[in-house]
């Protein structure tokens, strides 16, 4: 119930947002501005309360909170809120579209600052319950379904916030997210690049296990863990495909056209918290620069087909292991 309340609130802000960038009016725009404040507030002042209330008055509350550090959480809660604040403000988005391609008027941009702060503070709280550690030992593995509900997700939040059937539908709505129909010279061209994100996956898995061995055998474990059931050629088709459109209609394709290549690679690292703040995620970010140019060069549709290679890849290779394995044992 409470996922769905938040989709609902969700999806209800960006049609807002849209609705509101459709009609040009300042009047709405100060408005929606009020409605972002609103939101914001709360969460200010449950991060506040995590920060300063003892930790046993909140545990005697039976709030039900799903945190078991409350004042890091409170602390990334708190900060959260106050970015969400800032960007409200016009004037802090006149000031970040100096180095971002945003539109500082826009009801739509002003929105994806404040659930760009939410995302990143979603990240971050679920690092402070405990690390790489913690997340290995309270995530347990998920279905097929479970990956390409989450993917759809992520796919329906970048064209919602295109504006579809508000702002933009048809020809126009997938030139503003990039889906042309590719040429074979450019999936030729493409097929470079997956071999180059295979090769730099192999490189800084190689570099993880010489620094740090312990954390990358805890890393291949969780990847294990949460990846365990999808086991068969066919799902792990279906996990790649829907990971590369999900991913790149959000990220490549609605919103590094407001970001830019480096921000949006940032929260696209972010977006993979399953690997922690370790060489793991340096290689997901890399990954999302490369796909930011694909982006850039070709089209959104060129970086779908080039991640799902890239991912359906790996997946042939994860199911191959145990047999390599038996033929590598003498």
């Amino acid at each position: 119930m409470d996922l769905l309340l938040g989709l609902l609130l969700l999806f209800s802000l960006i049609f807002l947002a849209n609705a509101t960038e459709s009609r040009n009016s300042a009047g709405l725009r100060r408005a929606f501005n009020w409605i972002l404040l609103l939101i914001n507030l709360p969460i200010f002042l449950l991060g506040l309360a995590l920060l300063l209330v003892p930790p046993q008055q909140l545990e005697a509350t039976q709030l039900n909170l799903p945190f078991s550090a409350y004042r890091p959480a409170g602390l990334v809660l708190l900060l959260s809120a106050v970015w969400g604040l800032l960007v409200t403000l016009p004037e802090t988005r006149r000031l970040l579209a100096r180095w971002l391609p945003l539109d500082p008027g826009s009801a739509v941009h002003a929105l994806a600052l404040v659930l760009a702060g939410y995302l990143v503070g979603n990240s971050v709280v679920t690092l402070t319950q405990g690390g790489l550690e913690g997340l290995e030992a309270t995530s347990s593995p998920a279905s097929i379904f479970d990956v390409v509900a989450s993917e759809l997700l992520y796919a329906t939040a970048g064209l919602a916030g295109v504006g579809i059937f508000i702002r933009r539908e048809g020809w126009k709505l997938l030139d503003r997210l990039g889906l042309q129909i590719p040429s074979s010279l450019h999936l030729r061209q493409s097929l470079r690049w997956v071999l180059l994100l295979i090769a730099l996956q192999w490189l800084t898995g190689a570099i993880f296990v010489l620094l740090d061995p312990a954390q990358a055998e805890t890393l291949d474990n969780l990847n294990t863990l949460l990846l365990g059931n999808i086991d068969t050629v066919g799902e792990w088709f279906v996990l790649a495909l829907s990971a590369a459109i999900g991913e790149e209609i959000l990220f490549r394709g609605a919103i590094q056209p407001v970001f830019g290549l480096w921000a949006t690679s940032l929260l696209f690292a972010l977006a993979h918290i399953q690997y922690g703040f370790t060489l793991a995620t340096v290689l997901v970010f890399a990954i999302g620069v490369a796909l930011g140019l694909i982006r850039q060069r070709y089209n959104t549709t060129i970086a779908i087909f080039v991640h799902f290679a890239y991912n359906f890849f790996l997946g042939l290779l994860a199911l191959l292991a145990p047999y390599l394995e038996q033929f590598a044992t003498p």
